[in-house]
């Protein structure tokens, strides 16, 4: 099984044509208040229309309300939620049923003790990173004995996305930072990542 690729923080229209080249699952559109690389609804609805339709499109928000999330879901429209704030079951489950669409949660691997709560969340995916955009690893080796699916993110490069999966075999990869140059996305450095994530599934019995 391929491992799914989502690439984060898309922008501009360069972006997605980008994007579009190199065919990831998933692409991401940060509407996390304050957020570097946040977009607006009407800009990442702009922009989704450019993207390949057979592209998911992601939702990355934190602590923002309900209504706010299920109004930005239907105006881009988002086919992923992605919650990056300290949001409740509750909510969790109130975004699931206003939006109509799976929603995951991140969670910030500080401490073992992190992947229980992440093994116990009712969100229908979750992904394991290092913290918000950091850019750096978290330690891998907590996973050993970690056994629901998830995405992978935090401090993923072209030099170690293929030993993560094939020591972790994640359900995915996610990656912002380290498609860019100058702060912005860049087409080479997007077409390398994804061409390192195929071959590391192609070397690796999944």
């Amino acid at each position: 099984m391929a491992t799914e690729l989502k690439f984060c923080g898309m922008r501009r229209e360069a972006d997605i044509l980008a994007a579009n080249t190199c065919r990831p699952d998933y692409i991401g559109f940060v509407f996390a208040a304050g957020a570097r690389r946040a977009v607006t609804p009407e800009t990442a609805r702009e922009l989704r229309a450019k993207a390949d339709s057979r592209i998911l499109a992601v939702g990355v928000f934190a602590d923002q309300s309900p209504a706010y999330i299920a109004d930005a879901t239907a105006k881009v429209p988002l086919d992923v939620i992605q919650l990056h704030g300290s949001e409740s079951e509750t909510v969790v489950e109130e975004i699931r049923q206003r939006t109509g669409k799976p929603v995951w949660r991140a969670f910030q691997v500080t401490a073992p003790a992190v992947l229980t709560a992440a093994a116990a969340t009712g969100a229908d995916g979750i992904l394991l990173d290092s913290g918000k955009g950091s850019g750096k690893t978290f330690a891998w080796e907590w996973l050993r004995d970690f056994s629901r699916p998830y995405m992978l993110a935090g401090g993923l490069d072209t030099e170690n996305v293929g030993e993560a999966i094939r020591t972790l075999s994640p359900r995915g990869v996610d990656v912002s930072s380290a498609l860019e140059t100058d702060g912005q996305k860049d087409p080479e450095k997007m077409r390398a990542f994804a061409e390192a994530v195929r071959r590391a599934d192609s070397e690796t019995e999944r």
